[in-house]
């Protein structure tokens, strides 16, 4: 099965893949992780465009200056995990829906200051998570009830804000 059999849409979303500080070492350890995510990419129809910074600030301006053109992020937050409020203010204020991503379910042992204003968590998969969190995105960017921009459903959630169930 190639993954482009999953998808109903030939759209070529372009998602941003952001890791955070202290992703280096563990991007650097898989040798070929750029490879890997632009194979997926490939594989899905879709472009991926991937930057890594240990410094807030950089990782900020590089999500300001790609929303306009970005159907989505794909974040490692590192170690912004449980302190990263200007990183979730300016994902969330992108109204751009977002993927987090974790190697290890152990990085989730601290509450996780994205969870309520991002649209999923793919975690525990190793680098793999990474290819959880691209098809979930990407799927759900095809889905035009729920994150796709032309959609117009009671349900769409192009917007990135996720619905809470409990409301």
């Amino acid at each position: 099965m190639k993954l482009s059999d999953l998808r109903n849409n030939d759209t070529s979303w372009r998602i941003v893949v952001l890791n955070g500080p202290n992703t280096k070492a563990a991007i650097d350890s898989i040798g070929n992780f750029n490879e890997l995510l632009h194979g997926w990419a490939d594989e899905l129809g879709v472009e991926i465009d991937h930057f890594q910074s240990n410094h807030e600030g950089k990782i900020l301006e590089y999500i300001h200056a790609n929303v306009p053109t970005a159907n989505g992020f794909l974040v490692n937050p590192g170690g912004l995990t449980s302190v990263g409020e200007s990183l979730r203010h300016a994902l969330k204020d992108s109204f751009r829906p977002t993927s987090v991503v974790h190697f290890h379910n152990a990085e989730l042992g601290e509450p996780s200051i994205f969870s309520p204003s991002v649209t999923c968590i793919s975690s525990g998969l190793d680098y793999f998570s990474y290819l959880s969190g691209l098809i979930s995105l990407v799927l759900a960017l095809d889905d035009m009830d729920f994150l796709n921009p032309e959609g117009n459903s009671a349900t769409n959630r192009s917007h990135g804000t996720p619905k809470s169930l409990f409301v």
